[in-house]
């Protein structure tokens, strides 16, 4: 059966998806953070239940507010443990056999990889989709800091790949390892996480076609110096930005390829779109290791909104 997976959001379409789901799983941000409401707003006839999620740095913990589609609060609590209490709410709220969208634009990974796992595996709702909404671009440095090499003012700090990913962790075993790495516009986050693992390859992915066109070259130039030391120019896969399903075909193709030699690290650096495919690919894959370096985003990191994506996922869900 041959059906699209990936919509644009507009005003013809807008009223059909609003009826798609009755539970919206968002971040929890500020609401004059444009391209956070804009999925929202793009859908005005939704009349479900909004689920908004936030982590501490290190996603140990988290945060979670509870409204009616008007934005009256439901329900909130503070400082709740990521394992188990994610999946006690999940099955607590009736998302089992529910229809489900999560807009990822502003969920934070540390919870984005849990919750994927746990609805394709073990909360299954009726109906999973996905949205993104794509920005125009994202804030540079306003004044060049000595000793840095960053153009983007993304993240205040990163904490580190030492902690596992929650819900992910396992024992390596004793084969080589290959490294596949999704990048971004930042100059050190796959610097540091190669240095730490210390591969035996390393396949970068860019996104190409980008959201803006030329920012694949960015991403290759901000992370030149660790694919100049990897050796790895050739290796360098592209992957829409904006497709989560191209990227779970291509760490398929991947994987079914190296599985054999090596064991299979995959670092979702890059976009959210990215970060979602891998975090289905890692959890229809249990004997892959996802890596995750945990950064501290900042806010508004991006202007404008260029577009809204919604992508089906229900395929998935086993």
């Amino acid at each position: 059966m041959n059906y699209q997976e990936k919509f644009d959001v507009n005003k013809g379409n807008s009223s059909y998806f609003s009826n798609q789901f009755d539970i919206l799983i968002t971040g929890l941000r500020e609401d004059n953070d444009a391209r956070h409401v804009h999925f929202r707003n793009s859908i005005p006839n939704f009349k479900g239940k909004i689920y908004s999620f936030d982590t501490c740095d290190n996603a140990d913990k988290f945060h979670y507010e509870i409204a009616s589609s008007d934005n009256i609060i439901i329900d909130k609590a503070d400082n709740k443990s990521l394992i188990p209490d994610l999946q006690t709410l999940l099955r607590n709220q009736n998302f089992q056999g529910a229809n489900i969208c999560i807009d990822i634009t502003t969920l934070k990974q540390g919870i984005l990889f849990l919750l994927i796992q746990l609805l394709l595996n073990e909360v299954k709702p009726c109906h999973l989709f996905a949205a993104y909404t794509e920005p125009i671009e994202y804030k540079k440095r306003d004044i060049d800091e000595i000793g840095t090499t960053e153009e983007y003012d993304l993240y205040s700090k990163v904490i580190g790949s030492s902690r596992s990913v929650p819900g992910f962790n396992k024992h390596r075993s004793s084969k080589e390892i290959l490294l596949v790495a999704s990048m971004g516009f930042d100059s050190q986050r796959l610097q540091t996480i190669y240095e730490n693992l210390k591969p035996k390859k390393l396949i970068p992915i860019v996104g190409f076609p980008s959201f803006v066109p030329g920012w694949n070259q960015t991403a290759i130039k901000m992370n030149y110096m660790v694919l100049k030391g990897a050796e790895c120019f050739d290796d360098v896969r592209p992957c829409e930005a904006a497709s989560p399903f191209e990227m779970i075909e291509l760490l398929n193709s991947i994987y079914q390829r190296h599985v054999h030699e090596f064991d299979v690290y995959i670092s979702p650096l890059g976009t959210r779109p990215h970060c979602l495919g891998a975090a289905i690919f890692s959890s229809r894959n249990s004997n892959t290791y996802l890596i995750y370096d945990f950064p501290v985003e900042k806010k508004y990191r991006s202007e404008s909104v260029l577009r809204s994506n919604i992508y089906y996922l229900s395929k998935y869900i086993s």
